[in-house]
């Protein structure tokens, strides 16, 4: 999703809603952390909770459900490092629960 658009949704749907929420950027490529750090910045500049964890998009993924497997039970190139994303992200929402 476009950021400026991730943006307007929020704005105009999520916040009137009145519901407890962050974003969790997901799909971003490995080969641009930048990018995603840069845009949870902008995100939190603007005072929309974003998570500190992603989620990268490796080939891992596609092949995992093309063989009926999720991550976890996927072994393959980039399989622990996409399952590892997904236990930070897991992690994150757990610590926030407890507090």
């Amino acid at each position: 999703m476009d950021l400026a658009a991730l943006i307007e949704t929020v704005k105009q749907a999520v916040i009137p809603a009145g519901v407890a929420y962050r974003v969790l950027l997901t799909r971003v490529d490995p080969r641009s952390l930048g990018e995603a750090l840069e845009a949870q910045n902008t995100l939190l500049e603007l005072g929309i909770p974003a998570c500190n964890a992603f989620v990268r998009s490796y080939k891992a993924h596609e092949r995992a459900a093309l063989d009926g497997l999720s991550i976890l039970q996927w072994r393959g190139k980039n399989a622990r490092e996409a399952e590892a994303d997904y236990r930070r992200v897991a992690e994150e929402i757990q610590r926030d629960w407890r507090t």
